[in-house]
């Protein structure tokens, strides 16, 4: 007997031993208990999953795209200077057959109108090096048919590929990810930052690829297999980010064309929309470049806000993300709505500042021009109106293009050719040099460096290979001067111990003082810096000289409890509240812990730091006669439910008597017809101001150089009746020491263009 007959007597057997209903009944538990099971398997095990399945096959669900509410000017035409719009992208699809080269001088046109057309040089040189992937165009010529000819050059490079050779496998890449990859040394990786890139031409064995990779990508290792996949190139980029004319431009083109070819006009293979791809994304965007970009900020590509009106705003300016669904039936259409119990409110607003764009606008070309012409570090201005305390313009240069923030990352390698100076030109600039013991990491032609931040000293080091970044500031470029960097107010303070004086004591201007050319202080002197202070003079005289034997004579007279309290008075160690963030300020210590010789130098400015903003404070309180207000920066705030909030100027103390206030604008206006001031003086009109001239202290000491100064001047006019207040700072000019070739000329032709701007008419 075999095998398979025993097998079936056994089963035979098992049958007949038991009734028929006695396996009946074990089949049914046996089939109940299977069911259960995957019953439980399917509501409670796994139940958050198949919910979400069940709910995607019966519903369809939308997000509203995340975008911000517009940031204007105070000013009723060309008054966007933030909004949130849909740009394209401009790519081509090279696999589709059409005539090359109609397509390539299509292009270069496109590219040249987009980069180039009604640019500045500067701009035009910038964004081509970066189309042709230049980290440097020494042979740069403006003229057009030299750079159409390297946009044509470029462009028939891209339209010739035909096969994809980058993909993106990760975009946050550790640092320790990354020196493991290095250690293969394999060819089809390369590295951007935190960005995974692969060449899947350059790859032989897609397993192997799948495998090496996982470790260091969140993907399983099917999806890598399916990206790394050889394929024809059917997306090229050419430009990204295009402006709203060009994307106008080629969306009414594209429109046209159309239109033509229903009308048979055209033929089909005449058609270039069938290649061109427009790929539509919302960006957030500043139509004015990079004026006020200190005051804005930017947000980049995730929607993140950083710092100043964009961060401090920020709950109000955001469109919360929010999910629209609606129920589907069983082919996929749309039946029914359904209301959200949890839905985000739209909490978005508009918010116009009290930037004046037109001052923003003349005040940043002036200073970019003298910039330039002075060889300076950085030049800032503020301007306020007295009256109600708005900030009308806030610029600085160096600054930055919030639509292209990361370009302040952009290195240059240091040259005696760019720098024959090297130690002067250098000053204060951002300096890396290679070291790779000591290093961070950076990019430089599309390839990782290892540098570190190198000193003053080391600066003339011929050993050292060294860079230094475009802007010379690096990330520092982002900061806001006006407000976030402190300062010597120097000789722009003195008028704040004048009116004091006057505010405390019965005196007259013209009032005369024995001047002994200095004070002694244990074993230190005290002295005047121009001889026209000596002997017997009035406190007019003082003023107009800048002299410090006089204000230490105020100090002793007043002394140190009710100087302390007029400074405070005044917002010097205290921040003024205005609606940016990272405002920076100085407390000094009580006066009850000064020293003699610390009261004697108070007066004349030393152990005093200020803002620019805090000074542009101190005369608009002289100049609106006696009163502390709030600065203020942001004009009103729309809501949409048709809620309109207008900041209303927000009046804090009294800092000085009214009569002592027209006496400071008697005492300044003097200073500006009598003494060397007059170098800055603008014809026709009554102006009051101060000006301060410094070395720049260095290791405890004051340096002695070119490049080592830096000049303010604080004013404000008409006298009779301020418009507008207005602080100016020039750091380290190289182009001369003397501040009437400098900071004077920029206040000059700021000056004569409010006039002219306000239409104030000119005094006889």
């Amino acid at each position: 007997m075999n095998k398979k007959s025993l097998i079936l007597i056994k089963i035979k057997y098992l049958l007949e031993k038991y009734p028929r209903e006695y396996y009946v009944i074990w089949f049914f538990i046996i089939f109940a208990v299977y069911a259960l099971y995957h019953l439980f398997w399917f509501t409670v095990i796994n139940y958050d999953y198949y919910k979400t399945l069940a709910t995607n096959q019966q519903t369809s669900k939308t997000k509203t795209p995340t975008s911000r509410g517009a940031i204007y000017s105070n000013n009723e035409k060309w008054k966007t200077l933030a909004t949130s719009v849909d740009l394209y992208d401009l790519a081509i699809d090279p696999s589709i057959e059409w005539n090359k080269v109609k397509l390539a001088n299509f292009l270069t046109d496109t590219v040249y109108n987009e980069i180039c057309y009604l640019k500045s040089n500067a701009i035009c040189k910038k964004s081509l090096s970066k189309f042709l992937w230049l980290l440097e165009f020494n042979d740069f010529n403006p003229n057009e048919k030299f750079i159409k000819e390297h946009i044509l050059e470029e462009v028939n490079k891209k339209i010739k590929r035909t096969k994809v050779t980058s993909v993106l496998l990760s975009q946050d890449l550790t640092l320790e990810k990354w020196f493991d990859l290095d250690k293969l040394n394999i060819a089809w990786i390369y590295v951007n930052w935190a960005n995974l890139y692969v060449n899947p031409e350059e790859i032989i064995d897609e397993n192997f690829v799948a495998k090496t990779l996982i470790n260091y990508v969140n993907l399983d290792e099917e999806k890598i297999k399916n990206l790394i996949k050889k394929r024809d190139l059917k997306y090229l980029l050419i430009l990204p980010k295009l402006s709203i004319s060009s994307s106008d431009y080629l969306k009414t083109k594209i429109d046209e064309e159309k239109e033509a070819y229903k009308r048979g006009f055209i033929k089909k293979e005449d058609l270039f929309s069938s290649f061109i791809i427009l790929q539509s994304n919302q960006h957030r965007y500043y139509p004015e470049n990079d004026m006020a970009s200190t005051i804005l900020w930017f947000v980049d590509s995730s929607w993140e806000w950083h710092y100043w009106i964009e961060w401090y705003y920020d709950n109000i300016l955001k469109w919360k993300n929010t999910e629209n669904y609606a129920k589907k039936d069983i082919n996929w259409r749309l039946i029914e709505p359904l209301s959200l119990e949890n839905q985000t409110n739209l909490a978005w607003a508009n918010i116009t500042l009290t930037i004046d764009r037109n001052i923003q606008k003349a005040v940043e070309e002036i200073i970019d021009e003298d910039l330039s012409t002075y060889r300076a570090n950085s030049i800032s201005v503020v301007i306020m109106n007295p009256k109600n305390w708005e900030v009308v313009a806030m610029a600085t240069n160096p600054r930055f293009d919030p639509n292209t923030p990361w370009d302040a990352f952009e290195l240059e390698k240091v040259t005696y050719s760019k720098f024959p100076n090297m130690y002067t030109d250098l000053l204060w600039a951002r300096v890396l040099a290679v070291d790779n013991i000591n290093w961070k990491e950076f990019i430089y032609d599309g390839k990782k460096i290892f540098l570190r931040e190198i000193s003053r000293e080391e600066v003339l080091d011929p050993k050292l290979e060294k860079y230094v970044f475009v802007n010379k500031k690096w990330w520092w470029v982002y900061k806001n001067d006006i407000i976030q960097d402190l300062y010597e107010p120097g000789s722009i303070f003195k008028p704040i111990v004048f009116a004091a004086w006057i505010d405390t004591w019965e005196i007259n201007r013209y009032d005369m003082y024995n001047d002994k050319w200095y004070v002694q202080i244990d074993n230190f002197k005290i002295k005047n810096v121009a001889s026209q202070c000596i002997w017997y003079n009035t406190f007019q005289n003082a003023m107009n000289y800048s002299c410090n034997v006089w204000m230490i004579n105020i100090a002793q007279k007043i002394w140190a409890s009710i100087f302390y309290k007029y400074i405070e008075s005044f917002g010097i160690w205290r921040k003024t509240d205005i609606t940016l963030e990272w405002e920076v300020f100085w407390k000094l210590d009580p006066y009850e812990r000064w020293s003699r010789a610390q009261l004697f130098t108070t007066s004349f400015w030393q152990w005093i730091t200020t803002t620019i903003l805090q000074m542009a404070s101190v005369y608009s309180t002289i100049a609106n006669w006696w009163v502390y207000y709030k600065p203020q920066i942001v004009k009103s705030i729309d809501f949409p439910n048709w809620r309109h909030i207008v900041n209303k100027p927000e009046a804090d103390h009294r800092v000085i008597k009214e009569s002592t206030s027209k006496i400071m604008t008697q005492v300044l206006v003097d200073s500006v017809n009598h003494w060397v001031a007059k170098w800055g003086w603008v014809k026709w009109y009554s102006v009051a101001w101060k000006t301060w001239t410094a070395q720049i202290a260095y290791k405890w000491k004051y340096e002695a150089w070119t490049a080592s100064t830096m000049w303010f001047y604080a004013w404000y006019a008409p006298a009779e009746d301020p418009k507008f207040v207005m602080i100016v700072k020039v750091e380290r000019p190289r182009s001369s020491i003397f501040w009437w070739e400098t900071v004077a000329k920029t206040f000059a032709k700021i000056s004569n263009y409010l006039f002219n701007y306000y239409w104030i008419p000119p005094k006889k």
